[in-house]
């Protein structure tokens, strides 16, 4: 009991500070000291010394000896692009993995999920993630579901800079209405394109918004 009490406290230091970071309340280079972060979040040093070491193989925090935790500056646009590409190639072998495992539940979820998401709620961003989570673990290989979760992590500060307008979103659902056609007709190939189109489309969100914001093409 002890240990998952633990546990708890240590993911909810976790979920705190990720918060903070990708809600810029702490920026890129800030110093994640552990009496300032206690007190601020009214838990102890133990649960949040493991929150910044699962935060550090996140890639959203650096632990650096003789420094202490800080946080990390976001991806460049080269990895953007490269990271990508690997979610891409990624996510799509987890869908076509997942085709013959996805159960009536499955479906179900990824249709309420939808449902959600057609009211262009504020909370769209998590819950495109949870209906990519929920093909992904019907893959079965959750190690791999790992490494895709992490590259998803890697960029959520830069996606937390460049939201997701009305636009986006309305073009996000239609994308996540082929992927459930795709998967109810099991065919790898609907299943592959339509999962790329989505993927590959929030990277376009990226380079749209820097376009705006900077008047520059993102390269």
């Amino acid at each position: 009991m002890a240990d998952n009490k633990s546990f708890m406290k240590s993911l909810q230091a976790y979920e705190k500070i990720r918060d903070m970071i990708l809600s810029g309340q702490k920026l890129p280079g800030t110093r994640l000291v552990l009496s300032e972060l206690e007190s601020e979040l009214g838990i102890g040093r133990g649960p949040i010394r493991e929150a910044l070491m699962r935060l550090d193989r996140s890639g959203i925090v650096k632990n650096i000896p003789f420094k202490g935790a800080i946080v990390a500056a976001p991806p460049t646009h080269k990895e953007i692009l490269h990271i990508y590409d690997l979610r891409a190639d990624l996510e799509v072998a987890l869908a076509l993995e997942a085709i013959e495992n996805l159960t009536e539940a499955d479906m179900l979820k990824l249709e309420e999920l939808q449902a959600h998401m057609e009211a262009l709620p504020p909370n769209h961003y998590q819950l495109d993630r949870q209906f990519h989570h929920v093909i992904s673990s019907a893959s079965n290989l959750p190690h791999l579901c790992n490494i895709a979760q992490a590259l998803v992590q890697s960029v959520e500060s830069v996606l937390n800079i460049y939201r997701r307008e009305k636009e986006h979103c309305v073009r996000f659902n239609a994308q996540h209405r082929a992927i459930i056609d795709a998967l109810k007709s099991k065919d790898p190939e609907k299943v592959r394109m339509a999962l790329e189109v989505n993927i590959k489309g929030g990277l376009e969100v990226i380079k749209d918004t820097f376009s705006k914001l900077i008047k520059v093409p993102f390269e």
